[in-house]
């Protein structure tokens, strides 16, 4: 006879603090592109615009159906409108240097989860790779960085509309986008986890375990269940283990169930919850040349 048993219900949450990031370059000359825009999820590329392929950013496979493509344009029409922002910034802060020729105007926004599960935001722009206003989210101010930045400063801060703009996309809207893209991305991600029952023998088991699909949560992270379904004379004499191995988890998570009396005829599972870090390398070779910016949209 077979029955089931109740080991536990329990959740391991594995959330790595996934972020998004908006990185824009604007330039004046010859030498380099008008515009380039890229939005990233942690290291991964999920939308990228170069003025000089003469066309707009190409659509994901993944999110090609309905509500995707709802989603991506909207995120199409808010970058470019960043980018007349970003034109207007590299003209007139050329124009305050006196400055002809080839130059950029950089910015980077940066909105994402920490680790103790509450969310952040940031915004800075440089002007030729060097450090020149940023944006405090929290206090909604502007900082120049250098004296030369304090006319930019003024003109921003004195734009209230932009003001509001701003408050809003980094306040709500960026996590929004992060959690979109994260809930669309799973369509493509593959999460890299292991999870296995073992016995006694410290082997892991095969008979009586069923596994689910790897679905996800909503906040980055995703959940597994598998469950074991055991002898009933095994229920007082047999304990079991179940060892999960992510790569976001430095060793590996092992709950232990013993065996107790009286708790036959029950549901024996196990719920996991991991987030998967989707790990890829992206070239930027007009961003990385210069600098990595540390914050924001324009």
């Amino acid at each position: 006879m077979i029955t089931t048993i109740l080991i536990s219900f329990m959740q391991f949450s594995i959330v790595a603090p996934h972020s998004l990031h908006r990185h824009c370059i604007a330039t004046q000359g010859t030498l380099y592109p008008k515009n380039i825009q890229l939005v990233m999820i942690d290291d991964v590329t999920v939308y990228y615009y170069n003025s000089s392929a003469e066309q707009e950013a190409v659509v994901p496979e993944w999110l090609n159906h309905p509500e995707g493509i709802e989603f991506w344009q909207e995120v199409n029409r808010n970058l470019k409108f960043n980018r007349f922002v970003m034109d207007t910034a590299v003209r007139v802060t050329s124009e305050h240097y006196n400055h002809s020729h080839d130059h950029f105007y950089q910015a980077h926004g940066r909105c994402g989860w920490k680790s103790d599960g509450t969310t952040e935001a940031f915004m800075s722009h440089a002007y030729d790779g060097k450090d020149f206003v940023s944006f405090d989210v929290s206090t909604r101010t502007w900082t120049a960085a250098v004296s030369h930045a304090v006319f930019y400063k003024r003109k921003r801060e004195t734009d209230l509309e932009d003001l509001v703009r701003l408050v809003i996309h980094y306040e709500s809207g960026c996590i929004r986008w992060l959690k979109k893209l994260l809930q669309f991305s799973v369509t493509f991600r593959e999460p890299k986890v292991q999870v296995e029952w073992l016995g006694a023998e410290g082997l892991p088991m095969v008979d009586g375990v069923s596994s689910g699909e790897v679905l996800p949560n909503g906040d980055g992270s995703y959940q597994l269940r598998k469950s074991l379904t055991v002898p009933q004379e095994a229920q007082d004499t047999q304990s079991y283990s179940c060892l999960v191995l992510h790569s976001s988890v430095a060793g590996n998570i092992t709950v232990t169930w013993a065996p107790k009396k009286n708790l036959a005829n029950v549901l024996m599972a196990i719920v996991i919850i991991v987030s998967v870090v989707l790990i890829l390398t992206v070239l930027f070779k007009y961003l990385v040349r210069r600098r990595a910016v540390g914050k924001s949209q324009s």
